[in-house]
């Protein structure tokens, strides 16, 4: 039988499962899913849609009798690391974001139910409107990424990280069957949601970064809302300061005068983020769209002290817990930075005086740079925003389409690495001086940021923009992207995520770990359905 007979057929097995709506295999539908902001290409087959746990089943069942490879995604946001597409050309994309159903959510034990397809903006909504006392750990991502998406590739929020939440995980292993985590197995259990381990081995560990099946639906913690919240910005005017700003940093957590995820962002990952939202401002207030304005607006990130770095704080507890974090940070940071704390009443109270007094020029530059920090100091009290997206296409020069929410269909190029740096400010400086100079050997800028995950630990994210348009431009950032990963594994810092392009820096044929790994995979997915290549050996 031929490969375009073997996919006609399998396609038409579908539809029956699904219905004819809910598989696309024409190839200008499939365009929407196979364009990606990291200017990579793969060719997919069709794209599914289920509802139901039980279709997932199905199309699964389908997929080992014609031993055809299913790629799933949530919403498939991932931006910089591949987007919506496989690793590996001729899969199926398994599109779960019809999956949108919030299952249970619990305000006294601060959990949520739900299923894949679930975003950020769906769930606070689902909280603004139920009055429930309980915040999320949200992302830097727009507010229509996925919940389970972003958990199951490991992602990192602004009070932890994504998987060390997820429990009680419902999963259509490739194999056909149907488990569940922890005590979900168990009918009636009624902590399934509450003590993630159950009894025996623990399962959870697999399904995070692994392609043993397709998760339907998964138990998400959030928080109880704290009595009080603000925000710290750390600012320092030297490169040289780093280290000490990383360090003082790791004794405030490890003192616990923060438990939350501190972002340390240097100039360009502050331009980027900040720029276009200053220039949407002055765009407002009467400026002339254009060069003019952008520079307009980075000059005034200059004016306001945003240096070379930069450190956004959220910080939780009652006001007796607040006075004494104010006063500790401030003590941690004197002598070397400049420090300011926000939180709702001081930033209601400013909007109000500066728009007051906005007929004056400096305190109308005032107003624009605090409403351009607002979305910022949100991540750090648990809101989503999508005005973060700005800055794909203001780093890569696509000042057209700032209003757009995707993209993937747009003329921006991004892509990210991910390393795991050990939380010690010399270190950091050194990673960072070295990402900068790889960078630069190849022609771009490197945007990072460096986030305090534990007292242990920092996440570097470190993103590189380019022009699609530019075939020479694109080609030489992904070779800036290999190199810069490779160097991450050879200092010892292996990236704790990687692109659908970067598997091979992670993944080792002649590791034992990897063997075990596709080993596994014999057992749960003998056909090798699921997600062929993903944090795998093919």
């Amino acid at each position: 039988m031929s490969d375009i007979s073997a996919s006609f057929e399998v396609i038409e097995a579908w539809k029956q499962v699904l219905g004819t709506h809910a598989v696309i295999d024409n190839f200008q539908a499939l365009e929407n899913y196979t364009k990606s902001v990291c200017a990579s290409r793969r060719d997919v087959i069709a794209v599914l849609k289920p509802t139901s746990h039980e279709q997932v089943q199905q199309l699964v069942v389908v997929a080992n009798e014609y031993k055809t490879p299913l790629y799933p995604i949530s919403c498939g946001k991932q931006w910089g690391m591949g987007s919506k597409l496989p690793v590996k050309d001729g899969a199926a994309i398994v599109d779960l974001s019809g999956m949108n159903r919030i299952i249970e959510i619990s305000e006294q034990f601060h959990y949520v139910v739900l299923e894949p397809g679930v975003t950020q903006r769906q769930l606070l909504d689902y909280i603004t409107d139920k009055k429930l006392s309980l915040m999320l750990n949200v992302t830097g991502s727009t507010s229509d990424t996925s919940l389970i998406g972003n958990a199951m590739d490991r992602g990192v929020g602004y009070f932890d990280s994504r998987a060390h939440g997820m429990s009680n995980i419902e999963v259509v292993l490739g194999n056909g069957e149907s488990i569940r985590t922890g005590f979900g197995h168990y009918e009636n259990a009624q902590t399934k949601n509450l003590y993630s381990h159950g009894v025996g081995p623990s399962l959870d560990g697999l399904f995070p970064q692994g392609n043993f099946g397709i998760v339907t639906s998964a138990c998400i913690d959030l928080m109880p809302k704290p009595e009080e919240h603000m925000a710290a910005i750390v600012k320092i005017d030297s490169e040289e300061k780093l280290p000490v700003l990383i360090n003082a940093l790791v004794s405030l957590r490890t003192r616990g005068i923060f438990t939350t995820i501190a972002h340390v962002g240097n100039r360009e990952r502050s331009y980027i983020t900040l720029a276009p939202l200053i220039y949407e401002q002055l765009i407002a207030h009467g400026d002339a769209e254009g060069e003019a304005t952008r520079d307009k607006a980075v000059q005034m990130l200059e004016d306001g002290g945003f240096g070379p770095w930069s450190a956004a704080i959220g910080v939780l507890g009652t006001k007796a817990q607040l006075r004494i974090a104010k006063k500790e940070i401030r003590r941690a940071v004197s002598g070397f930075a400049k420090t300011m704390f926000l939180n709702d009443g001081l930033v209601a109270q400013a909007k109000a005086v500066l728009s007051n007094l906005s007929f004056m020029p400096a305190m109308r530059i005032q107003l624009m740079m605090l409403k351009a920090v607002e979305p910022v100091y949100g991540f750090t009290r648990g809101h989503a925003t999508d005005k973060s997206l700005k800055a794909v296409y203001w780093a890569a020069g696509d000042f057209q389409r700032l209003e757009e929410l995707d993209p993937d269909q747009s003329d921006s190029g991004v892509m990210f690495c991910l390393p795991i740096i050990p939380a010690f400010g010399k270190t950091v400086l050194e990673v960072v001086t070295d990402t900068r100079d790889t960078f630069a050997k190849h022609g771009f800028e490197a945007a990072i940021t460096v986030n305090l995950m534990d007292t242990k630990a920092m996440e570097g994210v470190v993103s590189l923009a380019f022009d699609r348009r530019n075939a020479e431009q694109a080609e030489r950032a992904k070779a800036c992207i290999q190199e810069m990963e490779a160097r991450y594994m050879e200092q010892g810092y292996p990236p704790y995520r990687v692109g659908i392009n970067s598997m091979h820096h992670v993944v080792k044929g002649d590791d034992p770990y990897w063997h075990t790994i596709r080993n596994l995979k014999k057992v749960l997915d003998p056909n090798n359905i699921i997600a062929p290549g993903r944090y795998n050996l093919s």
